[in-house]
C-alpha cells in the first residue's frame, strides 16, 4: 500500500513537471522583432523624463526606424538598431541589456575638457595618496592650512566613523577641498552622509518629481529633500571641485552643496544625470533602463545637462606641464583669500 501511494505521488509529480515544461515552452519569450521594437519604443516613450528638455522628436524616431525592423534581422543587428535609439537620448542613465551584449550611452563624458590629472595630483599634491580612510583619499595642503579630500566614486562605501576621523583631523584648517572630478556616481545614501557634515542647521537641498503617466509632461508633484546636520560637522570654508565626468549621484551631491552656506563650486559644469533610472523588460526578456524622474534646484532649475559652477576654471596645459592643477589652485586661493 505504501509503495502504491509513493508510485501515485511520483506519477502525479512527473505529470506536473511535464505540464510545467509544456507551459514553459509555450510561454517562451516573444521572438517577433516588430513587437519587441514597439514595446521598446513605447516603454521609453511613456517612462523617459527628458524628451521636452532635450527637444527629442521620439515619434519621428519611431517613424524612421520602425520600417527597418524585420524578423529576418539577426539578434545582433536588432540589438545594434535598438542601441542607436538608446544613443539618441544622449543620457548616461539609458541602456539596453541582452544575454550577449550590454549597451550604455557615455555621451556625458564627451561634453568638455578632461580637467583632471590624477598622476599630477598624486605627484604634486597628495604625497602618493599616503592618507586613505575608508574609500576617501585625503592630504593636508599649504602647511596644514587646507584639507584636500578626494572621493572618486559614490559607489565607495563610507562610514560615520570615517567621516568623524576626517572632520577631527582637519577641524582646525581654514578650509576643505572636496574633489569629486571624474566621479560618475553611485549610492544616493552617500550623498546625504557627506552633505550633512557641512551643514549647521536643517537644510533644504532640492526638489524631485517622478513620471506619473504616459504623456511626456505627466509628472507627480514636487517632493522636497531636507536633511539635518550630523553630530560632528566641519565649520570652515568648503570648495567642491567638478568636471564634466561628474555624473548622477555626484551631480546631485554638487546640486545639494550649492545650497550649503560657505560652499563654492569650482571647475567645470558637471555632466548632469540628475534623473534616477528606472527599468523595464521587453517581450524577449532583454532589459531596458532610462531616466524616469527629474531632480530640480530649489529655484526650479533643471540641471539635467550639467550643474554649473560658481567659479569656472579649466586646467591650463601650461600649468599642467609645471605640475600645477589650475582648478585646485583656484580653490586654495578662494580658501586662503590669496590675491
Amino acid at each position: 500500500m505504501k509503495n502504491n501511494i509513493l508510485t501515485i505521488l511520483f506519477v502525479s509529480a512527473f505529470s506536473l513537471l511535464l505540464t510545467s515544461c509544456e507551459k514553459s515552452i509555450l510561454e517562451r519569450p516573444e521572438a517577433d522583432k516588430k513587437a519587441v521594437f514597439e514595446a521598446f519604443w513605447n516603454g521609453i516613450d511613456q517612462k523617459y523624463s527628458y524628451f521636452d528638455l532635450k527637444n527629442i522628436d521620439w515619434q519621428g524616431v519611431h517613424d524612421h526606424y520602425s520600417p527597418l525592423i524585420s524578423n529576418s534581422m539577426s539578434d545582433d543587428a536588432f540589438f545594434d538598431t535598438l542601441s542607436v535609439l538608446v544613443d539618441i537620448l544622449q543620457d548616461g542613465h539609458s541602456g539596453l541589456y541582452s544575454p550577449f551584449n550590454d549597451h550604455k550611452n557615455p555621451g556625458f563624458f564627451l561634453r568638455g575638457p578632461e580637467n583632471f590629472d590624477e598622476r599630477l595630483l598624486v605627484d604634486s599634491y597628495a604625497h602618493g595618496w599616503g592618507n586613505v580612510t575608508g574609500t576617501i583619499n585625503h592630504s593636508p595642503l599649504r602647511e596644514g592650512q587646507v584639507a584636500y579630500v578626494y572621493y572618486s566614486t559614490f559607489t565607495g562605501d563610507i562610514s560615520e566613523a570615517d567621516l568623524d576621523y576626517i572632520i577631527d583631523k582637519y577641524k582646525d584648517t581654514k578650509g576643505m577641498i572636496i574633489d569629486i572630478r571624474n566621479n560618475t556616481g553611485g549610492s544616493a545614501s552617500n550623498i546625504f552622509m557627506l552633505v550633512r557634515r557641512f551643514i549647521q542647521t536643517e537644510t533644504d537641498l532640492f526638489n524631485s518629481r517622478m513620471k506619473s503617466g504616459p504623456g511626456h509632461d505627466e509628472f507627480t508633484g514636487l517632493t522636497k529633500t531636507t536633511i539635518k546636520p550630523a553630530e560632528k560637522t566641519y565649520k570652515g570654508k568648503v570648495c567642491v571641485l567638478t568636471n564634466r565626468k561628474v555624473y548622477s549621484a555626484a551631480s546631485i551631491f554638487t546640486l545639494s552643496m550649492r545650497e550649503v552656506p560657505g560652499v563654492t563650486i569650482v571647475g567645470d559644469t558637471t555632466g548632469g544625470g540628475l534623473g534616477l533610472p528606472i527599468g523595464f523588460e521587453l517581450p524577449n526578456e532583454w532589459q531596458v533602463h532610462c531616466a524616469g524622474s527629474q531632480t530640480l534646484s530649489l529655484a526650479g532649475e533643471n540641471f539635467e545637462l550639467g550643474v554649473p559652477c560658481d567659479v569656472d576654471v579649466d586646467m591650463s596645459e601650461e600649468d599642467r606641464k609645471k605640475g600645477i592643477d589650475s582648478i585646485l589652485e583656484k580653490a586654495i586661493e578662494i580658501i586662503l583669500g590669496d590675491k
